[in-house]
């Protein structure tokens, strides 16, 4: 499940996590299929990113993370995790943290 930006997000794409405001209020359920409409609300809450389930036209490359077997990212984020002391899976300044030093070394694993 992939995370991509918004501003790459469309129309049809579907949410594979419940997007919330920083309040911890549900925007979009999981599962949801995005309309223009959807997207707007998204950019109107000041979401940067949200995970979608793989669709056709999405580039999976630019995400490191979807290039690991699945054993291999768990094992890699539970060592990241690891890093930090009291990580709050609710902030999000310290999961887009995680997330991106998550990336930094997803991409160290790969080849070239």
């Amino acid at each position: 499940m992939p995370r991509i930006k918004i501003d790459q997000l469309k129309e049809g794409m579907v949410i594979a996590a419940d997007v919330k405001n920083m309040d911890g209020m549900l925007l979009l359920p999981a599962g949801c299929a995005l309309s223009e409409r959807q997207i707007d609300v998204l950019h109107a809450w000041g979401v940067a990113e949200v995970s979608v389930e793989a669709a056709d036209g999405l580039d999976s490359s630019a995400d490191p993370l979807a290039k690991l077997p699945p054993d291999v990212a768990a094992r890699l984020a539970a060592e990241v995790k690891a890093l930090f002391w009291e990580l709050d899976e609710t902030n999000p300044v310290q999961q887009e943290v995680f997330r991106l030093v998550l990336r930094r070394r997803a991409k160290k694993l790969q080849p070239g």
